[in-house]
């Protein structure tokens, strides 16, 4: 395969699903470049190395020290080949965890995407590129049972560099990347639990306020002020309550759990769901009709997250029956073989959108309804985009049809 093939490989990976797939792509190609048997990635942990990514699945999540031969690749910007059962500093951790004893290791530093090199000041890494060989892989360079290391500018400027492994170097950049992302998602993620925690406790704090001024003077929360205030503070804590929930769901995302199922079933639970939704906005004479294709073939997917997608475009449009008031509201849920791909479609009978809004619907935070997050069909896109499909929308007087192809 061209350098160009795998490069358009792992571009496509990380377009078509999650980082960590990615990662394991890149791996793989890395490993199939230096003719490894085995390989890994580790980033930064606190005071340790972890296993980001590994093609040996027991090391994910896995520690090393920074004395570790992948710690001095990180912190001296050394490249390593070593015989690693003759070298004091491999982690024999690692071999008990995977139950076998690791030969021969290369460990390339991964530069971080943030630090560039200067001629003052070395790049700083953002971890370690490590593959593994059952075998002597460079017996030009004359290992001997002792480690050789390469300051990463002298190793460029050798042939070995030149005729081995410079491809793997154009690689590095794209993992770097996928490694900042991850690390980026579960920060974010931690960050925002604890916000929606702080505002749901904010919520509590409101109406022991409010207990406690009654107490003192019932007079003063009996004012019509006093009482919009209170309320406005509720509601503005409980719309950003509903945020932190909606972007913790958004982040969950990058994770997909797929297996093989038939769309109609999800489709069907799509239905029921959207009728409970209709009850609970008291949208009288609503109805949910279904148009399934029998000669659905089951395909794999996330079920979990289709059903979260339609949902949300479910609800999208019951929303829209309720503002506007439609006379007989109805939603119209529909599935179509259509050679190897699935076509399904979500419609209503609503009297469409305007263009501004049309123009913006999979933008986040683009919302006309007051209090919206406006991430709700961002996250059904998202979900479309993780199964490789699309998702197109089309309005007019005569309602609003969203249409996925997957």
């Amino acid at each position: 395969m061209l350098m160009e093939e795998y490069l358009q490989k792992i571009v496509h990976a990380s377009l078509g699903a999650s980082p960590e797939e990615m990662l394991k792509t890149s791996l793989e190609i890395c490993i199939e470049l230096a003719g490894g048997s085995s390989g890994s990635i580790l980033g930064e942990e606190g005071p340790y190395l972890q296993f980001l990514f590994s093609d040996v699945e027991e090391l994910i999540g896995v520690r090393v020290p920074f004395d570790s031969i992948a710690g001095v690749t990180v912190n001296n910007n050394m490249v390593v080949y070593t015989h690693a059962p003759s070298d004091k500093r491999h982690f024999d951790g690692v071999d008990k965890q995977i139950k076998k004893q690791t030969d021969y290791l290369l460990s390339i530093p991964i530069p971080s995407i943030h630090h560039a090199q200067t001629a003052s000041k070395p790049a700083k890494n953002a971890g370690a590129l490590q593959i593994l060989f059952n075998k002597d892989a460079f017996p030009e360079l004359d290992l001997q049972q002792k480690a050789l290391e390469f300051s990463l500018n002298d190793f460029k400027r050798s042939d070995f560099y030149t005729n081995k492994l410079k491809n793997i170097f154009c690689i590095l950049p794209m993992i770097a990347f996928g490694m900042e992302v991850i690390s980026l998602r579960r920060t974010s993620y931690q960050v925002i639990h604890e916000l929606k925690n702080k505002m749901i406790s904010g919520l509590s704090w409101i109406e022991y306020l409010k207990d406690d001024i009654n107490a003192i003077n019932p007079d003063i929360t009996e004012n019509s002020d006093v009482k919009e205030d209170f309320e406005l503070s509720k509601t503005a804590i409980h719309e950003g309550a509903e945020l932190a929930k909606t972007y913790l769901q958004f982040s969950k995302l990058y994770s997909p759990d797929f297996a093989p199922c038939n769309i109609n079933d999800i489709l069907k639970e799509t239905g029921a769901a959207a009728k409970a939704l209709s009850a609970d906005f008291k949208l009288e004479n609503f109805e949910a009709v279904l148009e399934l294709d029998d000669e659905i073939k089951e395909k794999e997917l996330d079920a979990g997250k289709l059903k979260m997608a339609f949902f949300n475009l479910c609800k999208n449009a019951v929303e829209a029956l309720k503002d506007n008031e439609t006379a007989i509201p109805k939603i119209t849920i529909s599935s179509k073989q259509q050679g190897c791909n699935i076509a399904a479609s979500i419609a209503d009978n609503g009297p469409g959108m305007p263009p501004e809004i049309a123009d913006n619907l999979f933008i986040p935070f683009k919302t006309k309804k007051e209090g919206g997050t406006g991430l709700g069909l961002t996250i059904a896109k998202k979900i479309i985009d993780l199964h490789s499909g699309s998702i197109d929308c089309h309005t007019g007087e005569n309602g609003t049809a969203f249409s996925i192809k997957l």
